[in-house]
Formats: C-alpha cells, sequence, structure tokens
C-alpha cells in the first residue's frame, strides 16, 4: 500500500468524506456537513436537548474540555475527552486516542477487562460508522498522545438537520446497531448507514481509556476564526463545534460540570482563539498546505502554530509548535507575558522564553522535572500584510537569541 492511500485510510471519517462533499460545491460548510455526514438526508428543526453525556455520570471519572494541544493535536482540539473513573490517576499517558491524562506514578495499574457502555446523547440517527486502520508502525509513530489499539470505531449521530454528535475511540459498537449494518464495518473507509436510536441507547463500549466527544450545531458558527474555510479540507465541523453544556438542562448540567477539570466558563472550553492583526490565535506555516497539510499527510499539523491559552486555566499563554526541533510540542510562557492577543505590528520583534507547565490535564498539579526551566526560546513579529514571522531556538535561552536567523519562516491564517 502506498503511502498517499495510507494517509487517506487512516484520515478521520470527516477528511475522508470532505473531498467529495467540495466536488458537489455546497452551498455552505453547514450543508457539506450534512451531505458529509448525513447524505443530504438530515431532518428536524425542533431545539435540540441532550439527555446526557456518551458516558454514564456514575461512570465519568473526569471531563476534558474543548481547546486541549497535545503533541499532533498543535491547534486546539474540537472535541472533549471522558475519562472513564477506572482511568483516573493510572499512569503518565496523554490525552488522544484514548491514554488517560494522569499525574500517576508511572505505573499503569488500569483494568483493561472493565468495559463501560456508550450512550447516544440524544434521539437520532446513526448516520456514519468508521473503523480507523493503524498505519505500518502504528499511529503513535506519528502521534505519540495517540494510543496503538486494534479496533477504533468513531460513531456519528445526527440529532436535527444541524446537530450532530460523534464519539471516537470505541472499542466495539453495539451488536444490535451492528446487525443493521449490511456487510459491516472494516478498517478503511467510513460506511453510511441511518440506523434510528434513543437518548441513552447503548451505542458501544469503551475500556478504561479515554476517549473523544463533540456535538456539532451548524445553525452556530464560532467568530474566533478569521478564516473558516481553513477547515473546508479537513475537519469543516470545526466552526460549528459547541459547548455540549449549553444544551443540558439543569440537573443533570450541575452535576456534569462538578466532573469537568475546568472551573471558569465556558465549562466546554475554547478552540478560536483568532484576532486580526495580533499574535493570537491559529497560523499555518507557508507552503505547507494549511491547516489540511500539504497531500493529506498524515502528520498534517507540522505547519501549525497555535499561540493561545491553557484549556483549563485561560490565564495561561501557551505556545504549540508543530514542528519543534523535529516534533510537536507545547510549552507555557516564562512569566506568562505579554498577551499575545496584545501584540501586533506596532510591537516588532516579541522574545518569549518557553517553559514546560506543572498543570495536568484534570486540572491538579503535575510536577515536571525542571517545569521552570527555559526550554527554549520563540521569536514572533506580526506583519504589516497580516503575515507572522517565527523562529523557535530549542534548548537556547532568550539572553543568547539575537534576533532572527535564515531558518525564520512566515505563517499566515
Amino acid at each position: 500500500m502506498n503511502a498517499k492511500l495510507l494517509a487517506t485510510l487512516v484520515t478521520a471519517a470527516a477528511a475522508s468524506l470532505c473531498a467529495q462533499s467540495v466536488s458537489s460545491r455546497p452551498g455552505s460548510t453547514a450543508e457539506q456537513i450534512n451531505q458529509m455526514w448525513s447524505r443530504g438526508q438530515a431532518q428536524g428543526d425542533a431545539p435540540v436537548k441532550l439527555q446526557s453525556f456518551p458516558l454514564r455520570l456514575d461512570d465519568i471519572g473526569y471531563i476534558i474540555p474543548l481547546g486541549n494541544m497535545q503533541s499532533g493535536h498543535t491547534t486546539p482540539s474540537d472535541h472533549l475527552y471522558l475519562v472513564p473513573k477506572g482511568a483516573v490517576n493510572q499512569g503518565r499517558g496523554s490525552m488522544g486516542g484514548g491514554r488517560p491524562p494522569g499525574q500517576g506514578t508511572g505505573v499503569d495499574t488500569r483494568d483493561f477487562s472493565q468495559l463501560y457502555d456508550v450512550v447516544a446523547v440524544a434521539d437520532g440517527y446513526i448516520v456514519m460508522l468508521q473503523w480507523r486502520p493503524n498505519p505500518q508502525g502504528g499511529q503513535a509513530k506519528y502521534d505519540p498522545s495517540v494510543f496503538d489499539r486494534a479496533v477504533d470505531l468513531k460513531v456519528f449521530i445526527e440529532h436535527s438537520a444541524h446537530v450532530w454528535s460523534y464519539v471516537d475511540h470505541l472499542i466495539e459498537v453495539d451488536a444490535a446497531i451492528m446487525k443493521q449494518v449490511p456487510g459491516g464495518v472494516q478498517p478503511g473507509q467510513p460506511v453510511n448507514v441511518r440506523i434510528p436510536v434513543k437518548a441513552g441507547q447503548v451505542i458501544g463500549k469503551i475500556g478504561n481509556q479515554t476517549f473523544d466527544f463533540a456535538l456539532i450545531d451548524t445553525s452556530t458558527m464560532r467568530k474566533g476564526f478569521i478564516k473558516p474555510a481553513q477547515f473546508l479540507q479537513r475537519d469543516p465541523q470545526k466552526p460549528h463545534v459547541v459547548d455540549p453544556f449549553d444544551y443540558i438542562d439543569e440537573p443533570l448540567r450541575g452535576e456534569l460540570i462538578k466532573k469537568d477539570a475546568r472551573k471558569v466558563p465556558p465549562y466546554g472550553g475554547r478552540i478560536d482563539y483568532d484576532i486580526d492583526g495580533k499574535l493570537i490565535g491559529n497560523w499555518y506555516e507557508q507552503g505547507t498546505g494549511g491547516y489540511a497539510g500539504l497531500n493529506r499527510r498524515i502528520d498534517y499539523w507540522v505547519g501549525h502554530l497555535s499561540i493561545v491559552y491553557h484549556h483549563l486555566d485561560p490565564k495561561i499563554i501557551v505556545f504549540s509548535i508543530g514542528r519543534y526541533d523535529g516534533r510537536a510540542a507545547q510549552f507555557w510562557v516564562k512569566g506568562n507575558n505579554p498577551d499575545p492577543a496584545t501584540i501586533g505590528e506596532q510591537a516588532g520583534v516579541v522574545k518569549y522564553e518557553l517553559i514546560h507547565g506543572q498543570l495536568g490535564s484534570s486540572g491538579q498539579p503535575q510536577m515536571r522535572p525542571g517545569g521552570e526551566q527555559v526550554q527554549g526560546t520563540a521569536l514572533v513579529q506580526v506583519l504589516a500584510d497580516g503575515k507572522l514571522k517565527f523562529e523557535a531556538f530549542p534548548g537556547i535561552s532568550g539572553e543568547q537569541v539575537q534576533g532572527f536567523t535564515e531558518k525564520a519562516k512566515l505563517f499566515e491564517r
């Protein structure tokens, strides 16, 4: 199998169908998503209210909101993570694809035989299923935050003509649902179906591993993306991702927020920070294919750069760099200033020293050796044409950096 075909297969369902929908030239991203996930059959205009999260309340250890950045998730993640109670504080795993983000001792004591029901959050139709195959060498070869597993399933549910949810990284889909899938689901391309489900109905299983949950409402549009069209070729739902807590009534909402690692509004987190003419937000290195990456490569994030705020504590500045010393990496800023929302063309060249943070993903302190030690330096300059000049200096302190070199790159929105 050649590399280009493999890249296509391992891309998420949204990406793999996006080329088809783009060729049909839908009038909006909302129409594109309807075609991509529901084949244009989405129905129902009534407001959608969630009856639960995909894990039942008693099975949730904690909830990680939108906006996490870790390894290949260089731009803020457009899905929440649900951590089952048996995966809390186990090992030192990561977020994406199922490793629990914890403050453990490094010894993984999870019981992988323990399974949890994953349920539909509201009435609707399962419209697409995908079994994501592992590339040669495993997903972690490209993104260390991804948990390699033999079975890796994603389920999309349509709740109305403009609201969908999905859950990702399930280890099985319920047998009663699979009986209604002609030919079943095999690793590779997504399978379109239209299977009715009720709120609370079991749709699959997850073990003691973190998994993804997102809610999309195409009747809304996030205002913090300067160029939402960046997502058309991969993840066109991103500008329409919403905070699930806004779709849940009390008292359940309050009980779920107690499980949320973020303690300030918006409790579901945030992913859109762009301000025109300012440093803050998402940037893409010129010539690397923008958000989608060139040739739909697996590690599409290599040209990404996000300078935003921490998903749990929005006071903390985070530099998330898609290519830093040969890998994707995330850092805090020593001294936590200047605020990137205040940095524009007038500021000229600005220097940031980068450090490792000490806030765990569950919101608890996570001590890291040398957490305050400078790991490198970043130089930034917002240019008059709306572009950004950027260069990272791994392992070099700010006082040693005198200015940009020939390795500096230009980034754009």
